[in-house]
């Protein structure tokens, strides 16, 4: 692959300016850091955009605050199962949330596609620009080490749509596991005065849109606009032949519950916090890599427990789900499952430049 270089060069080029790049970009705010990405900043929302407070305010996006969740409901057609959670999670403006990330980096942008990376340089279809490190954070279509190797991708991709209505719920995260849905699940995250309401299939199916309506006669509503996407899981090299990828690209979406905002801020933190080491003098090329793979690497006890979990959910008939709901809901395993789910891809404290959380109000 190849392009003509436009001149321009810079410390490291972040392909994909979303959740994992704009945390790469955030930690190396002091570098002079390019994010390319197909669309502008904030557009092309995905996500059903749920996460940990804590992570808006790593982010320095506590402004994109909707609503705020403190615990987790399980909901089959025979039960419902409550399970608070020892942190507040929320729900946020996947627009806003962009806009202030990308405000403390200094990084620059670049509306334009990946093309693929040609040596040290990323190429678009405006030319090839070069930094000395670079970054796919490109989500499950790994756009920029894919070029390079055509085989590399997430192992499993799952597949979800959501739409957003004016409706009142109870608060919290809920979580359907119903007969609209098969291989699945549907969700209700309540969004200030709306809610965003969706269906995820484990296996990738697309073709989605009659599991959703059927799921919103249950509350006497029909979809509006939609919006989804594929969701990348199960862990791979995040090291491709001297890139370094994050997020949904090196499958860091967390399988059973397709939570990957947290997975892809804080990979993007370790990621980041090392290739400043590098910048700075203070770590080696291959130091940082072997540093970011072990980063990895300690994720996969607890990311193998969830799969099962995945593999379980997708086998298992809905009422016996609605009953391990309810055990696993019971106060010690809940914290003892807990722990380890919201442990994983904690960054070491020396690598995240997490703030202590503040209290956060809606806007």
């Amino acid at each position: 692959m190849t392009g003509e270089n436009d001149g321009r060069s810079y410390n490291v080029i972040i392909a994909g300016a979303s959740f994992a790049g704009l945390a790469l970009a955030r930690a190396l705010r002091r570098r002079r850091v390019l994010l390319v990405d197909r669309q502008p900043i904030g557009a092309g929302q995905t996500s059903a955009c749920g996460a940990p407070l804590s992570v808006l305010a790593a982010m320095g996006a506590e402004g994109s605050l909707l609503q705020r969740h403190d615990a987790l409901w399980i909901h089959t057609p025979r039960a419902s199962v409550e399970w608070p959670l020892p942190e507040p999670f929320c729900v946020f403006d996947y627009a806003r949330f962009c806009h202030d990330a990308l405000r403390s980096t200094g990084a620059e942008v670049e509306v334009a596609a990946v093309r693929g990376a040609d040596g040290g340089a990323v190429v678009t279809p405006r030319g090839a620009v070069r930094g000395r490190f670079l970054a796919d954070c490109t989500g499950w279509r790994a756009a920029l080490v894919r070029g390079r190797r055509p085989s590399y991708r997430p192992r499993w991709t799952a597949f979800g749509i959501e739409t957003e209505l004016p409706h009142a719920m109870p608060p919290g995260l809920h979580f359907y596991f119903v007969p609209e849905v098969r291989a699945g699940y549907a969700w209700a995250f309540p969004a200030g005065g709306a809610v965003r309401f969706g269906v995820l299939s484990y296996l990738g199916d697309t073709k989605l849109m009659p599991a959703l309506e059927r799921f919103l006669d249950r509350f006497g509503l029909a979809p509006g606009p939609i919006h989804g996407g594929f969701l990348g899981a199960g862990l791979a090299d995040p090291v491709v032949d001297g890139v370094f990828v994050v997020g949904d690209a090196a499958g860091q979406c967390l399988p059973l519950t397709g939570e990957g905002i947290r997975g892809a801020v804080h990979a993007g933190f370790v990621c980041g916090g090392l290739l400043e080491e590098v910048l700075d003098g203070r770590r080696g090329v291959p130091e940082a890599q072997a540093a970011y793979r072990r980063f990895v690497r300690t994720q996969r006890r607890r990311y193998r427990g969830l799969l099962w979990g995945n593999v379980l959910a997708i086998g298992l008939p809905i009422r016996a789900i609605g009953a391990a709901a309810r055990v696993l809901g019971r106060p010690g395993p809940l914290r003892w499952f807990l722990r380890h789910y919201l442990g994983m891809f904690s960054p070491p404290r020396a690598l995240s430049p997490r703030p202590a959380v503040a209290e956060v109000s809606p806007r």
